[in-house]
């Protein structure tokens, strides 16, 4: 396969690796939420959350033999202008026809000086925000884009993979989402954690898994996808944590990219995708011709 040296795909690895992914970061993020969260959801919740699943790929490839350094390098090699491209494009037209959404149909108001932008420091630190806000979106791919989804994908191929990872990815937001809900009153805590799941199934599973399989192996375009989503959708239509407005204003669990106009305009979105993988539509050599 073209991706094996970079990726470690190819070499045998057990299925209890696998489960033992899926089980601890699906347990870490429920005790750090259900440990940190008290009046909102800030940095001491969603930092060792998001970090976890790229610890255990590293873990779990060191296990097998293979070096920090090969894993990490590894990961990154293989990106093209396609996924890139594709990785900016896709949040920022969502994003706008959501808006275009929420303003028509009377469910958000142009709200001038309205959200929260995740930087609000001197524009010369900016970078390091932006390379720090990176690392982070890195710590989730490395190990849902950079582990979880090719192993699946050798597996069961790309379509059923995706799901399997977005299913996961899901009930990985869950916690956050619940005791987020409890603190900020954004909800019924369980109704707003079952919408969110469903928009991280119907907006992002099949968008950031096409990101990776359009590149040559590579999680960068993920992790692009990632941090363009993280920055835009909560300043624009508001954030599901915090239950903060955007510049959008409205109830936020109605008109977020990740509440229900999400998930209703993701579900069309996502059968375009999940044609686009199933057709293998522009993949790059992440995926064998045969998987």
């Amino acid at each position: 396969m073209a991706t094996e040296e970079a990726s470690g795909i190819g070499e045998d690895v057990p299925v209890t690796h696998i489960a033992a992914f899926v089980a601890v970061t699906l347990t870490v993020s429920g005790a750090v939420a259900a440990a940190t969260i008290v009046d909102t959801v800030s940095g001491v919740t969603t930092i060792p959350i998001m970090i976890t699943p790229a610890l255990m790929a590293i873990v779990l490839r060191r296990v097998q033999g293979q070096s920090v350094r090969r894993t990490v390098v590894g990961s990154l090699r293989g990106t093209t202008l396609r996924s890139v491209a594709f990785a900016v494009s896709f949040p920022v037209v969502f994003i706008a026809v959501a808006a275009a959404v929420a303003l028509t149909s009377g469910l958000g108001t142009y709200n001038p000086g309205g959200g929260e932008f995740s930087y609000v420091g001197p524009l010369f630190l900016f970078p390091v925000f932006l390379l720090f806000a990176g690392v982070l979106s890195y710590g989730e791919e490395l190990g849902w884009r950079g582990y979880l989804l090719p192993e699946l994908t050798d597996r069961v191929g790309p379509v059923a993979a995706t799901v399997l990872v977005g299913v996961v990815w899901a009930l990985y937001h869950f916690p956050a989402l619940y005791f987020g809900a409890q603190a900020t009153g954004l909800g019924d805590p369980v109704t707003t954690s079952v919408i969110q799941m469903g928009a991280v199934l119907a907006v992002a599973a099949f968008p950031f898994s096409y990101a990776y399989y359009i590149s040559d192996g590579s999680v960068l375009p993920p992790v692009i996808l990632h941090l363009t989503w993280n920055l835009l959708n909560p300043f624009v239509l508001g954030n599901v944590y915090t239950n903060v407005e955007g510049f959008i204003a409205g109830q936020v669990i109605l008109i977020s990219g990740e509440g229900l106009l999400g998930l209703v305009i993701g579900i069309p979105t996502l059968f375009v995708v999940a044609l686009l993988i199933r057709q293998r539509r522009f993949f790059g050599t992440a995926v064998r011709s045969d998987g």
